[in-house]
């Protein structure tokens, strides 16, 4: 299943947008002229401490900071960190989850698609999906900087997502483990992705 929502590019990326303290866009619109300082690193620490589900990508554009700032601001029992050199070992160890959501977010468009990952294979530079799936592309693995490993609350209910950080520190896109048929996390895709995180930490090949 695909599934396309088309945002306004205010609410997603526009660095003049305010935030309450909730963590969501006011109703009010500011334009490129306002005079509102963004909120500092530890503003937003103690606010994400109150309400760890808050937008992050609004944050980051609200205060002028990248996907990766806004993450490790976040408590540290919900983000794990793992060098973007794995990249192509956990790409090719998801296939075996299962059915996971794939999140590509801009600041026009959030773009998800649900179901297994396929494989793919590493050449010029560029991990390939093969073609015989319904999702196929070219992802250059050489930019990934850094892999978060994020178990947080959103929109009341538990959330675990691999992110994928490239070197200007924003997403290249995101990895949320799948749900059974009651809405649960499925607990052997929490499994394994954990198992990849403490892996890295001491060596080990994910």
């Amino acid at each position: 299943m695909i599934i396309i929502l088309f945002y306004g590019g205010e609410f997603c990326a526009s660095p003049s947008f305010q935030l309450t303290p909730q963590g969501f866009p006011k109703e009010k619109k500011y334009t490129m002229t306002n005079t509102t300082q963004p909120m500092n690193k530890t503003a937003i620490r103690e606010m994400l401490q109150k309400n760890p589900g808050a937008v992050l990508e609004g944050i980051a554009a609200s205060a002028n900071l990248g996907m990766a700032e806004v993450i490790e601001l976040l408590p540290e029992s919900m983000w794990q960190k793992m060098d973007g050199n794995h990249f192509v070992d956990v790409m090719r160890s998801l296939p075996a989850l299962g059915k996971v959501t794939l999140v590509m977010n801009t600041p026009d468009v959030i773009m998800e698609f649900s179901g297994e990952l396929p494989h793919g294979k590493l050449s010029h530079g560029f991990y390939n999906f093969a073609y015989n799936s319904p999702l196929h592309g070219h992802l250059r693995a050489s930019h990934c900087k850094s892999i978060y490993l994020v178990e947080r609350p959103f929109m009341r209910r538990q959330t675990v997502s691999l992110q994928f950080i490239n070197e200007s520190g924003n997403a290249m896109f995101k990895i949320f483990a799948g749900r059974d048929e009651k809405g649960e996390l499925v607990p052997e895709q929490i499994a394994a992705m954990r198992s990849w995180f403490s892996d890295a930490r001491t060596g080990a090949v994910a």
